[in-house]
């Protein structure tokens, strides 16, 4: 690849960041309003209809049922459980600790390629999963006077989405990505939706309504500049940039909530997004080590998956 490619994959890494952010903070913004399921399912209304437009330009209408196979709904239905706890931290945790928690999902995600890929990690690939965890840890306060057991729920969809995109790694290569992202709407719409009675839902005012369609604008425009900077640029190039959705989540947290991550919360920022940036840097120097054993004929193992910011 060429270089102005490299750099146009590179600036979509991160506007992709930072349209993710942007999609957080509106949807916490109109949680204020609304309940967190006909948030969600109000935003999954609006990208459903975006993601069948972008199918059907690109004639793929065909492929729609295959949204419907086992392991695309299973991968649905471990990324709406991804959502469900990821933003309903974000609605009542500042935005940059929920942030920083979800992004030690790149480390759970070496550790479970252990077990469940088969595939080998390095000793200090282990060192900077700990790292990562301790960090993660430090920002939800374990302090027993101040603790809140919310905090764990963006853990926790760090961990449903390691294994969301471990099953990923299982779909055929024929099935759009645009097809499996219909089925993730539908599933998380019909979640939602499901939430009703169960929930407070109200009419929402108009300028939430633009809020939400303005946040599925921005996941769905952030999803395909993420998708085009992976194709633009090689992954160990751009995945280190994941980690600007901290800065933004700190951005955003000032600007529009008035909330800054105190020295504490600093720390383990710096441990998550550091041991991050390890690992991956770690994964590049041994995929190099593994196209060198196969230029020379030798047996390689693969690589450890690395999770995507969110779905």
């Amino acid at each position: 690849m060429s270089g102005p490619s490299h750099v146009r994959g590179m600036v979509s890494m991160v506007v992709s960041m930072a349209l993710f952010i942007t999609n957080d903070t509106l949807l916490k913004v109109t949680m204020h309003e609304v309940p967190l399921g006909q948030a969600l399912a109000l935003r999954s209304l609006f990208a459903g209809v975006l993601l069948l437009a972008l199918v059907a330009r690109a004639g793929e209408l065909g492929l729609v049922l295959h949204a419907f196979r086992p392991q695309v709904l299973a991968r649905s239905g471990l990324d709406t459980l991804t959502t469900v706890l990821y933003v309903g931290a974000l609605g009542v945790m500042p935005i940059a600790s929920t942030t920083t928690i979800y992004l030690s999902a790149p480390l759970i995600t070496v550790a479970l390629a252990v077990p469940l890929l088969g595939e080998r990690v390095s000793l200090p690939q282990w060192c900077a999963v700990f790292v990562g965890f301790t960090g993660a840890v430090i920002v939800m306060r374990p302090d027993p006077a101040t603790f809140q057991w919310v905090a764990l729920l963006p853990l926790v969809a760090a961990l449903s989405g390691s294994l969301r995109d471990i099953v990923t790694r299982g779909i055929a290569m024929e099935i759009p990505g645009s097809v499996v992202g219909v089925s993730t709407t539908l599933v998380l719409g019909l979640v939602c939706a499901l939430s009703a009675p169960f929930e407070p839902w109200r009419v929402p005012s108009a300028l939430t309504v633009a809020q939400l369609a303005a946040s599925a604008f921005t996941f769905a425009l952030g999803t395909l500049a993420l998708v085009y900077a992976f194709r633009s640029a090689p992954v160990s190039l751009i995945s280190p940039l994941r980690y600007v959705l901290v800065f933004g989540a700190i951005v955003s947290g000032y600007t529009v909530f008035g909330d800054l991550p105190d020295p504490f919360a600093a720390l383990g920022m710096v441990l998550v997004v550091g041991a991050g940036l390890y690992s991956i840097n770690a994964e590049r120097r041994r995929s190099r080590r593994a196209g060198r054993a196969d230029a020379a004929g030798a047996p390689a193992c693969p690589p450890a998956a690395l999770a995507a910011p969110k779905d």
